[in-house]
């Protein structure tokens, strides 16, 4: 009975696999080796007999395990379920790729919860304080770093009355229509020779259509008359719709920052902008310090001093 064991049926197929990759029947006789590479038929012939081989060795091994199964259903019935020795009654262990799934989890680096990995795309939150002596009146802050479709057909207006721009400080998106509409009795001269948005309206009266400029850079854009010395204004231009003024307190909240190294920025058109580096990946605190700067004389738009108009 041990004959018919599970070693001796594998000994059967390791020597029949052996004779699927022995040398051709010639060369098993002992004949000498042609010389030489085969022709394309004696290669087509070898090939035809490995095929028969295979074959072969699939039928011999279908054959073993059919009178494997029938002896040991056969011996089990007889022996009311008393082993047989010699003869294992065992599963075959499992394929490399049936292994059993704690086996297999355990091998393999924990992957994050999908909860966790939501939390780390997650936009989140800047927020802080700006101090500067005398107020922070004006005081902006915005994510420098993040960018989104410019925007288009949106319009802000500053008025050129009493012989001052109002509002004289403002903060746009790139693609803004800065829109300049004449309300007094004399001719105004408005322009800007700020790099990335310089630009001359030329001279136009009240009643006159108003002109205007679409902004397309970021940054700050120092506008003046050419006409009216003191008539002045500063729009910071940004890239995206993260920015807010900060409160009278000196608090500021910026929300729906997506995660990442931002640069955030304080603007105040009376102080030399600072800015910070931080990693967002939660709410993220970041606080400025500004210090006031007197502003000085500008010269008009051919970059020349005013002359003696009274404005």
């Amino acid at each position: 009975m041990t004959k018919t064991s599970r070693p001796i049926r594998w000994g059967i197929l390791s020597a029949l696999l052996i004779g699927e990759l022995a040398l051709p029947a010639a060369a098993q006789d002992g004949a000498k080796p042609p010389e030489g590479p085969p022709t394309r038929a004696e290669f087509s012939k070898l090939q035809s007999d490995v095929r028969e081989q295979r074959t072969l060795i699939i039928q011999m091994m279908q054959t073993e395990q059919q009178r494997y199964d029938m002896l040991l259903r056969l011996l089990q019935g007889q022996g009311g379920g008393t082993p047989v020795p010699g003869l294992s009654t065992a599963p075959a262990p499992a394929a490399p790729s049936e292994a059993a799934p704690e086996a297999t989890a355990a091998k393999q680096p924990k992957k994050p919860s999908s909860a966790s990995a939501a939390a780390e795309h997650r936009p989140s939150s800047i927020e802080g304080t700006v101090t500067m002596s005398g107020g922070v009146d004006d005081v902006y802050v915005y994510v420098e770093n993040v960018r989104t479709p410019v925007t288009h057909h949106k319009v802000f207006e500053i008025k050129q009355e009493g012989r001052q721009f109002s509002p004289r400080v403002a903060v746009v998106q790139t693609g803004t229509n800065l829109v300049f509409p004449n309300f007094d009795s004399v001719y105004h001269n408005v322009f800007s020779n700020s790099p990335r948005n310089s630009f001359d309206l030329g001279t136009y009266q009240a009643g006159e259509k108003a002109r205007s400029v679409t902004v397309t850079g970021p940054g700050v854009v120092e506008i003046y008359c050419n006409i009216h010395q003191k008539m002045s204004a500063k729009v910071l231009v940004v890239p995206s719709v993260l920015f807010t003024k900060v409160h009278p307190d000196g608090t500021y909240r910026i929300d729906n920052v997506p995660p990442g190294q931002r640069r955030v920025v304080a603007w105040s058109p009376e102080a030399k902008p600072e800015s910070q580096k931080v990693a967002v990946n939660g709410p993220t605190e970041v606080s400025f310090t500004l210090a006031r700067e007197d502003e000085g004389a500008h010269s008009n738009k051919f970059g020349q001093a005013y002359g003696s108009y009274k404005d």
